[in-house]
């Protein structure tokens, strides 16, 4: 599936080929070409949500293993340590900075 970026260069590149296209008009379309930028780039609010979705199951797991444990239903299932596992280290790639290059 193709970006909104990548949809939007497909569309005005052609463009830039049309005869007797003026330059100010050509000029404000490579300018939209090369400012295209993907949505992670600058919406923090992505990043917000699945912060907090990975927290909540986090929670959510942490509490049904404690409520089965307290339940008397035996040990903590495999899977739910799993899931827990997963968020915890998905929540810390999100939240670990990158590296930078030189």
């Amino acid at each position: 599936m193709a970006s909104q970026v990548e949809k939007m260069t497909t569309l005005l590149t052609p463009l830039l080929a049309a005869q007797g296209l003026p330059q100010p008009v050509r000029e404000g379309i490579q300018q939209a070409i090369a400012e295209g930028k993907n949505p992670l780039s600058f919406d923090v609010w992505i990043y917000r949500a699945v912060v907090v979705f990975l927290g909540v199951s986090v929670l959510v797991t942490v509490i049904g293993g404690i409520a089965l444990v307290f339940a008397g239903k035996g040990s903590i299932p495999e899977a739910i340590v799993a899931i827990g596992s997963a968020s915890v280290g998905a929540m810390a790639g999100l939240l670990a900075p990158s590296p930078r290059q030189p």
